[in-house]
């Protein structure tokens, strides 16, 4: 498991808390994440916006990628859409370490409804830096 003093920095992404995402779990390359919907989560069509999806999707991104310990930032994420996120209280995001390449450390993402079923994919990178995350 993650470092208490560590999971507790990850939790204090102010952007990620104005969405209501929460952790629900954090390990080294491994985080899930859940956004309760409400209506600020909503575009115009009545639907949950791409940039809630992305954003609960970067959050557990930031998650999973800064848990070795060492400060992480992501350089590229790409989202492919699947479907509407249908009749569900909560989106959930999973990501998982799929690799590395030096300093490069690459990630799989999916967002999840309530049922299961995906609601978008994505693919990211992130460069880990030598500066540990607690300095």
């Amino acid at each position: 498991m993650l470092d208490a003093e560590l999971r507790q920095l990850i939790e204090t992404d102010n952007f990620a808390s104005h969405l209501g995402v929460e952790l629900v779990l954090v390990e080294e390359g491994h985080s899930i994440a859940r956004m309760n919907l409400d209506d600020r989560h909503l575009n115009f069509l009545g639907t949950v916006h791409g940039g809630a999806i992305f954003g609960l999707a970067d959050a557990a991104f930031g998650a999973a990628a800064n848990s070795h310990g060492n400060k992480c930032m992501a350089f590229h994420i790409s989202i492919e859409f699947l479907g509407p996120h249908g009749d569900t209280p909560y989106l959930e995001a999973e990501v998982k370490a799929a690799g590395r390449a030096g300093r490069a450390l690459h990630y799989e993402m999916e967002v999840r409804n309530s049922s299961g079923e995906r609601v978008a994919i994505l693919d990211g990178w992130a460069y880990s830096t030598r500066h540990s995350l607690t300095e």
